[in-house]
């Protein structure tokens, strides 16, 4: 073991052996070495022993004593080692140690032979402990079976990445005519704007929507929604009228109260003033400009309320009808929605539009099922088998022979092809008759459609109505009851200010001299009057004139 641990060791300590391992060289040499000094220790500890069933106590000391020089040096490169390398060595030390210190004190005290020098004893060298056998290395029941059984030759590597090749060109071929065809489907279709799905709807107007039966059963449960909202719009109503009515009365009132006091204004600049006096100033009621100022104000935002109460009624209008329906019977909300009158030629030009594009789909899906079966076939298909066994100057006519296992598939996917044309003249005709009946549809959809948001607005904007109902109340109420005060105020303004118009035409009659007594003029000849002639006394008296229109 000893020798070909050593033989091991000048292996590591070649040059090329070094560069190949790395830094792992270095480990590897020292572990080789820790293990020559441990079997080299083994071995003389069994020397010792044989010497000592010989007798021979010197020379069984210093193989003991060799043993255990040569384990301190296992000892000292073990550094680094496992810990089960470690024990093994401590437990050998322990071993040797105690065999060499035994030795030495028996030969000391008891035996006293001269021990001798190491190099002087016979060196120890190995012996067979098996008989060698002479091996067939190609006989499996002795090597086993051969590992290389399944490496594949290089040639046979390039004959199948031909191969492959062959098999990505007829693979590229056929897409790329796939992939045009379909580009002119996909066109073609999308110019049409056709969806299979779609274009037959027929079925979508003989059932309520979902989103509209649930607005049907909300409804269900709350049996008085028109009733409220109908109460809700006549109380509006009403407290809107009363707010109306005293603001037309407090209006008139202050009409009524202007008229008379223009009337006394006009009265009283008619009546002569005492010489020397001033004409007296127009009387001024700071309660009616109060009452004006607060009038306008509630005029004002009356009028705006006003605009708004009018758009509150005419939505409110707008909805009932649309709450009553939805209240009712599912059979009134179904005929209540649009649904399409179709001939019997327009429903046969519908069935037979859908029957082509049933044709054309058909199309689609089987084009795309042979691509799949072809790209399958060629990822699965593979010859190495085959190429292993086959001349090189063959494998062209190899090739060509496993190629036509494609031609079926290819004759499907060209006749798939080839059939595009003719489906699709059939679409445009199809289409071009389908044109009106399109229309029609459209336009019922569109019906149907708006009359679905419709009814679903109604039944939203219900708690938006009685919401802004309430709110209108409250504040017409408001508003009525401040009309209500400004109206009393109003009155009693009025009632003071005609008291004080009495007042003022009382004591300007009392301030008027009195008339002056006229006599009957003698009858004279007539003749042209004239204006230079008249004097004074030709004139009535105006106090004659007051009095009269007094």
């Amino acid at each position: 073991v000893v020798d070909y641990y050593k033989e091991a060791c000048r292996a590591l300590e070649n040059s090329e052996t070094a560069s190949l391992l790395g830094k792992i060289q270095k480990d590897w040499k020292k572990l080789v070495q820790m293990k020559i000094y441990y079997f080299a220790a083994v071995a003389h500890l069994h020397m010792g022993k044989q010497a000592e069933e010989q007798q021979k106590f010197g020379e069984r000391v210093i193989y003991f004593q060799s043993a255990l020089d040569k384990l301190n040096e296992a000892i000292k490169l073990a550094k680094g080692q496992p810990e089960t390398v470690q024990e093994a060595l401590r437990f050998t030390m322990d071993v040797i140690g105690g065999k060499y210190n035994s030795a030495k004190k028996d030969n000391d005290f008891i035996y006293h032979e001269a021990v001798p020098a190491l190099d002087t004893l016979q060196s120890v060298k190995g012996a067979p402990l098996v008989k060698a056998l002479p091996v067939n290395p190609t006989d499996p029941a002795v090597t086993g079976p051969d590992i290389f059984a399944k490496l594949v030759p290089m040639a046979a590597h390039e004959a199948s990445s031909l191969y492959s090749e062959e098999k990505a060109k007829l693979l590229r071929d056929m897409m790329a005519k796939i992939e045009a065809k379909n580009e002119v489907l996909d066109q073609f279709t999308d110019s049409m704007q056709l969806d299979p799905e779609t274009v037959d709807n027929l079925d979508m107007y003989s059932h309520i929507p979902p989103v509209l039966m649930e607005k049907c059963a909300a409804l269900s449960v709350r049996p008085d929604t028109v009733k409220n909202l109908v109460q809700s719009m006549q109380v509006l109503s009403g407290v809107f009228t009363d707010v109306e009515a005293s603001l037309k009365e407090i209006r008139d009132l202050l009409e009524e109260d202007e008229a008379q006091e223009r009337k006394l204004q006009e009265l009283l600049g008619k009546l002569p003033a005492p010489q020397g006096s001033p004409p007296p100033p127009p009387p001024s009621s700071p309660g009616l400009a109060e009452v004006s100022k607060e009038c306008s104000k509630y005029l004002e935002v009356h009028e705006k309320a006003s605009f708004t109460n009018t758009e509150l009624h005419k939505a409110m209008n707008l909805h009932i009808g649309n709450l009553r329906l939805l209240s009712g019977p599912l059979e009134q909300v179904r005929a209540a929605l649009p649904s399409p009158a179709l001939t019997e030629d327009e429903k046969q030009v519908l069935q037979n539009l859908k029957r082509i594009l049933g044709k054309v789909q058909e199309m689609r899906d089987q084009r795309t099922s042979l691509e799949q079966q072809l790209r399958e076939m060629i990822q699965k298909d593979d010859i190495t088998t085959s190429l292993v066994t086959t001349d090189r100057s063959e494998m062209k006519k190899l090739f060509e022979e496993q190629l036509k296992k494609y031609d079926q598939i290819k004759v499907y996917l060209e006749q798939n092809l080839a059939a595009q044309e003719n489906v699709l003249k059939a679409l445009t005709d199809a289409n071009v008759k389908y044109a009106a009946v399109r229309k029609a549809l459209a336009e019922v959809e569109h019906k149907w459609n708006t009359t679905v948001q419709t009814l679903v607005a109604s039944y939203e904007a219900y708690e938006d109505l009685m919401k802004k109902s309430q709110e209108g109340k409250d504040f017409y109420t408001d508003l009525e009851a401040k009309a209500a005060k400004l109206l009393e105020k109003a009155r009693a303004a009025c009632q003071a200010a005609e008291a004080n118009r009495q007042q003022i035409l009382e004591k300007e009659m009392k301030k008027q001299p009195p008339p002056r007594p006229t006599a009957p003029k003698p009858a004279l000849q007539r003749k042209e009057p004239d204006a230079a002639g008249l004097d004074a006394g030709d004139l009535p008296p105006p106090g004659s004139l007051v009095l009269s229109e007094l």
